[in-house]
């Protein structure tokens, strides 16, 4: 898989910062209001297959500022796996 769109290589920042706003929106919506904590169980989902990418993306990254931006990703799909469960939870439980 190629990861450049002629010659320019995909942004991890990008991803990752997307991936944490799913988590956190996701989070607060089950907690502000949790009629459509659905919502955050989609959010949560979501969050974590763009966090997996973007963990994906910032590994193979040819910029020295690697490991930051994994780390972000990964807060980013532990946020979102939190939204995730706390979501369904609170629709089916």
């Amino acid at each position: 898989m190629d990861d450049n769109y002629y010659g320019t290589p995909r942004n991890p920042l990008g991803y990752a910062l997307i991936s944490l706003f799913c988590g956190i929106v996701g989070t607060a919506v089950v907690f502000g209001l949790p009629d459509l904590s659905i919502a955050a169980a989609v959010l949560g989902a979501a969050g974590m297959v763009i966090g997996g990418f973007a963990i994906g993306v910032a590994n193979r990254h040819p910029s020295t500022d690697r490991i930051p931006l994994m780390l972000l990703a990964g807060a980013g799909v532990m946020m979102s796996v939190i939204s995730f469960m706390l979501g369904f939870v609170h629709s089916f439980g």
